[in-house]
């Protein structure tokens, strides 16, 4: 019954919200308020509508949003345009993998039926130079929106180049450590919208076929190795897989060795060498994107994989049941976190509308709806952690990120700028495929250090 009794309150709040928003909209196409003249003030607002002042201020910024009244400190709303005399458009330049991570479409449709005077207009960004295509957008003013990944946002930073975001409204409802990976000086450059660590992914009747255990928190990597090598039955089926080359996956060995010394990136780097070149563990395949390793796992010629949240979205037509794992762990139990956040071009024409979007995006309802229809995990605490009837079917374990968020990290985290991770792939690179030894590593890596 209380239950019952909070989502009506809920539902009537909305209701009134919603009513005050096209009531003072249809007064003022109306004629009832004419341009240069003030709306009611807050506090008769409050009054008028049954609302809390809060409530009323979000009501006000919608039609900010829109650009049918503007806020004078201290003075009131002043009118400046009367609602349908002009559309306000926004360009939203997002990853291309965002539309499966967060059902962007979908939300894009429900922002533009609540605010009919905002179109917004999406552009699909290649992942390849997605830091100079946003610099080059924003300077052009083509983008006023745009998604934004923790490493993009280290780039931006190491450039000089933060000035092209719009400072950001602390949503204290987020994740803390979102809020950290998105702010410098403690100024916050992009809203948290979804995150992910990098987990593991398995198939269950694999192990249960071969009356094997399934992977736990306590595993190490040699616990990994013993067990899906028996998992393993070339040439068909192999018992583990991941992107190696993948900025979220070959640092986790070095994040794990517990130090960022020689020995220890060496030691983490022959640990990984180990693993690939086990050609009863490892398939000889070589991928460019991580949706590689998820076709192979759905096609079952992979048991487990090193994979994230936002691709467990690949898996929802498996034709078998999965569940995920934390990573095994090295040194120390570390691994990496993936994180996407809402930046506002600081030199946006229509940044009120663009901040409006961002809101809706990253409000309670919009981060919900994420939490219900995918498997990504949004960066509202309160909806990512909701429980109730699911929709779609979700691992028996999905909750478990909210037990390993200690051991989150960030490339940051190595302390290497972009170019010295670039090349400290390369090397590793030449190592794992026997072209350079050891010896060659070991120099370049304490030079580097």
């Amino acid at each position: 019954m209380h239950n019952s009794k909070q989502k009506q309150s809920r539902t009537t709040f909305k209701e009134r919200l919603d009513h005050m928003v096209k009531t003072l909209r249809h007064d003022i196409a109306a004629g009832k308020y004419q341009i240069g003249e003030y709306l009611p003030s807050e506090a008769n607002l409050v009054n008028m509508f049954s609302l809390s002042i809060n409530s009323v201020r979000k009501g006000l910024n919608q039609l900010v949003a829109e650009g049918i009244i503007v806020k004078k400190k201290k003075v009131g709303n002043m009118v400046v345009k009367a609602p349908g005399s002009e559309c306000v458009t926004i360009t939203f330049g997002y990853h291309l993998s965002m539309d499966g991570i967060a059902d962007i479409s979908c939300l894009i449709s429900e922002f533009e039926a609540r605010h009919p005077h905002i179109k917004v207009v999406p552009v699909q960004l290649s992942i390849l130079n997605y830091n100079e295509i946003v610099k080059n957008y924003m300077n052009n003013d083509m983008l006023d929106v745009v998604t934004i990944r923790e490493t993009e946002l280290q780039t931006y930073e190491e450039r000089g180049e933060l000035d092209l975001l719009e400072p950001s409204e602390v949503n204290t409802g987020a994740y803390p450590f979102l809020l950290d990976t998105f702010s410098r000086e403690d100024v916050l450059y992009a809203c948290p919208f979804v995150f992910s660590p990098v987990i593991l992914c398995y198939n269950r009747e694999h192990f249960l076929g071969k009356d094997l255990p399934e992977p736990d928190s306590s595993w190490s990597w040699d616990d990994l190795i013993r067990v899906t090598s028996q998992l393993s039955e070339p040439p068909g089926r192999y018992g583990f897989y991941f992107n190696y080359l993948s900025e979220h996956r070959w640092p986790i060995f070095l994040l794990q060795s517990g130090k960022p010394d020689t020995t220890s990136w060496i030691d983490a780097a022959r640990l990984c060498k180990s693993i690939l070149a086990n050609r009863q563990l490892f398939p000889l395949y070589a991928e460019e994107h991580d949706i590689d390793a998820m076709s192979l796992f759905l096609e079952e010629k992979v048991s487990v994989i090193m994979t994230t949240y936002f691709n467990l979205n690949l898996l929802k037509n498996a034709r078998f049941s999965f569940d995920i794992a934390p990573l095994p762990h090295q040194n120390e139990q570390k691994t990496m976190m993936l994180a996407v956040g809402l930046a506002v071009n600081r030199w946006s024409k229509k940044k009120a509308a663009a901040q409006e979007f961002v809101h809706f995006l990253t409000s309670a309802e919009a981060q919900h709806h994420i939490r219900k229809r995918t498997l990504s995990i949004p960066g509202l605490k309160k909806a990512a952690e909701w429980t109730g009837e699911e929709d779609i079917y979700r691992p028996s374990r999905y909750t478990m990120y909210r037990e390993i968020i200690p051991t989150f990290r960030t490339l940051a985290d190595l302390r290497l700028s972009a170019d010295e991770l670039r090349q400290l792939q390369r090397e590793l690179k030449l190592y794992w495929s026997d072209i350079a030894d050891e010896a060659a590593l070991s120099e370049f890596v304490e030079q580097m250090l």
